[in-house]
């Protein structure tokens, strides 16, 4: 298979990437009703591609997305590969993206209340078939006409290309979105790696990861900015427990993503290795080097033997960085977000406290308290030490810091775990418990009162 063709066909995987587990059995693109008599590609993908508009307009979103994924896969088998064929194609993409935009955006914006990981967008975006032309022109922007230097290598493939264009257009919000809350964070993170003796650009890598969004939860349920499992977390050291998640703390989960990266470069000598690890686990890169008898990721990345996550992780990585460090010349901006955490400072109170005491001394809402401190699950400090470093606006009254000093500690709420049974309900569970639904709920995170067996439920109880 040529390296056009492997490139091309990572398309088509794309956009599956969101879909639910269980898929409907679709028919193949030879034998769909609408296109089974039309010679055509071109007339072909699109009869397809409407029969996959008409699911949608149904609310069958994955049909939906079977059907887009089978139109892009006649055009993909259309013969011969020319400039038409590319027009055709980027053009399906584009309308594709359209729709994404329209029908799917709520559900796939980290906007949305779920808070869901920018990477989750990323594996799933539709991608453009750059010319050779394009190619050329990215690799002399960041070549012989770079403004600025790079601390890592930059290589510039089709693929990289690829990602930069959707950057620029079908991600473009969610890029800017990640480039406006970048502005607190990047100078604090940048300094964490130099301080452990790696390169300052890996900074970045939170734009892919997260969109910079410290409370941001992956489908795989990875956490926080940089998207830390909690079995990774906890072996650099983060606390991941019922009461503080270290992962939603940006800067000790940065300074654990460099001690991370540090490990593996060390460990593989070569940083798109290194980066690929970091997303998918040394185990599976590992089996594919040996495999395939090479240490070159781009080699790696175009067999079968690693995710397709982890083969699109570092080139959309080397696209958000070359934007992220020379943003206007891309179509983005800088400086426009909003400050989470910048204009705050921490204070030593005694622990365990309670959050909504101080809140009051404080005299400012206790949802602003714990949106400077996202570790803390919650409404108290935790117990592991007797006092804790809790972070309060720069700007309190000072007679009211003093005064958090010399709040007494306070009780740990009791609580006990319970694993959800086949029948169980939450208002069954809290009735057994002598604890309301609004309790639980509280505890855990819930918005709704569905639960499923297996569960592990948080149950409080008195002081």
């Amino acid at each position: 298979m040529s390296k056009a063709r492997s490139f091309l066909l990572l398309a088509v995987l794309l956009l599956a990437a969101a879909c639910a587990p269980s898929r409907p059995s679709l028919p193949s693109p030879r034998t769909v009703p609408a296109a089974h008599a039309v010679p055509d590609p071109a007339a072909r993908a699109e009869a397809i591609f409407q029969s996959g508009k008409a699911r949608l307009e149904k609310g069958d979103m994955p049909g939906a997305k079977e059907y887009f994924d089978l139109a892009l896969d006649v055009m993909l088998d259309a013969e011969p590969a020319g400039d038409g064929r590319r027009a055709a194609l980027n053009g399906l993409v584009r309308k594709i993206a359209d729709i994404e935009l329209i029908y799917l955006k709520d559900k796939n914006s980290p906007e949305n209340g779920e808070h869901e990981a920018f990477l989750d967008q990323v594996i799933a975006t539709p991608l453009f078939l750059p010319s050779e032309k394009d190619v050329q022109d990215l690799q002399h922007k960041v070549g012989e006409a770079a403004v600025v230097s790079y601390s890592l290598p930059v290589i510039v493939n089709p693929q990289v290309v690829s990602f930069l264009k959707a950057f620029q257009t079908i991600r473009h919000d969610g890029i800017q979105r990640a480039l406006d809350r970048m502005g607190e964070f990047i100078g604090p993170f940048q300094e964490i790696f130099r301080r452990h003796g790696l390169p300052e650009d890996l900074a970045y890598l939170p734009i892919i990861e997260s969109g910079f969004r410290v409370d941001a939860t992956s489908r795989a349920r990875a956490r926080g900015a940089w998207q830390f499992m909690a079995a990774t977390a906890r072996l650099y050291g983060l606390r991941v427990d019922w009461q503080v998640d270290e992962r939603l703390d940006p800067f000790k989960a940065a300074d654990a993503a460099a001690r991370f990266l540090k490990h593996l470069y060390e460990e593989y000598n070569d940083w798109y290795i290194a980066l690929a690890c970091y997303n998918g686990g040394p185990r599976r890169v590992v089996r594919a080097m040996r495999a395939l008898q090479t240490a070159d990721f781009f080699t790696i990345n175009r067999s079968s033997h690693i995710r397709r996550e982890t083969r699109n992780y570092v080139p959309a990585f080397l696209a958000s960085l070359i934007i992220a460090r020379s943003p206007y010349e891309y179509g983005f901006t800088l400086g426009n977000g909003e400050p989470l955490l910048a204009g705050s400072k921490t204070v030593e109170v005694p622990s365990p406290v309670s959050l909504p005491q101080v809140a009051e001394r404080l005299r400012m809402p206790l949802t602003e308290l714990k949106k400077l401190n996202p570790e803390l699950l919650r409404d108290f400090t935790p117990s592991n030490g007797s006092v804790y470093a809790l972070r309060v606006p720069a700007a309190a009254d000072e007679a009211a810091l003093a005064g958090l000093e010399r709040i007494p500690a306070g009780k740990i709420p009791r609580y006990r775990s319970y694993r959800v049974r086949s029948g169980d309900t939450l208002s069954a569970i809290a009735r057994r418990h002598g604890t309301s639904v609004r309790r639980i709920q509280s505890a855990n995170g819930l918005r709704s009162t569905l639960i499923r067996p297996g569960m592990n439920l948080i149950i409080p109880g008195g002081d």
